[in-house]
């Protein structure tokens, strides 16, 4: 079962009223991984949103065919798969529990439909998502441009 202190967890979440978490309680499901499984791998169709209960999720991108690059590591409260709720819905990055882990799956159609149904809910969860993944663009364009300041072609560029 899933509770509302369990949803406060996650930013997105973590002060809505009672009678909101009441409703995002409705649509979403506890799923339970092992250490090595995957959530979701990228490619796949998006139509869950989750959230880390307990353990570890590691979010991987691949940039070749033979290099993967982790970009993100998410502890308990942190929130991941944020392609389901873009026009895309295919997962750009995989997900796999680096420990066993407990997860909280939201079916993205129902949590829409929800805000669709309650403009404030909506209007609070879209608001936050957009704050989280611009923090999160901004991380990664900070990773991008460490990672490019020491490629050794940039070196030879400057000189």
């Amino acid at each position: 079962m899933i509770s509302r202190d369990d949803l406060r967890q996650a930013v997105i979440f973590e002060d809505l009223p009672d009678h909101l978490l009441d409703l995002v309680i409705t649509v979403s499901k506890p799923k339970a991984f092992e250490e090595g499984e995957q959530v979701f791998k990228e490619g796949e169709p998006a139509g869950m949103f989750y959230m880390v209960r307990n353990g570890a999720v590691l979010i991987e991108q691949d940039i070749s065919e033979t290099t993967t690059v982790a970009v993100a590591n998410l502890t308990p409260g942190e929130c991941f798969g944020y392609s389901s709720i873009t026009e895309e819905h295919t997962f750009s990055s995989s997900a796999i529990c680096t420990e066993a882990s407990e997860i909280i799956a939201f079916d993205t159609k129902a949590l829409f439909d929800l805000m669709e149904k309650n403009h404030t809910l909506g209007y609070i969860i879209h608001s936050r998502m957009n704050k989280i993944i611009a923090q999160r663009l901004i991380r990664r364009t900070e990773q991008f441009l460490r990672a490019l300041s020491t490629h050794p072609e940039i070196h030879e560029l400057q000189e």
